[in-house]
């Protein structure tokens, strides 16, 4: 798989959530991300900042392989 290559998903979020997308996204100058490119940079973000294996439970990478 191309790791630049995009990929539509459709994902069911619950209102809290997407209240939480929006104000993140408001808190950004303009222009303003999309909720798609928003939740996109939240979880690029996330997925960075943390070890895969904390993130999905259960999820071996190269980095936990001792």
């Amino acid at each position: 798989m191309d790791p630049d290559a995009v990929t539509r998903i459709e994902v069911d979020l619950p209102g809290h959530v997407l209240e939480a997308v929006d104000d993140w996204i408001a808190r950004h100058d303009d222009p303003k991300p999309s909720r798609s490119d928003a939740i996109a940079q939240i979880l690029a973000g996330r997925l960075a900042s943390e070890r895969p294996s904390t993130i999905v439970p259960g999820l071996v990478t190269g980095r936990d392989i001792v």
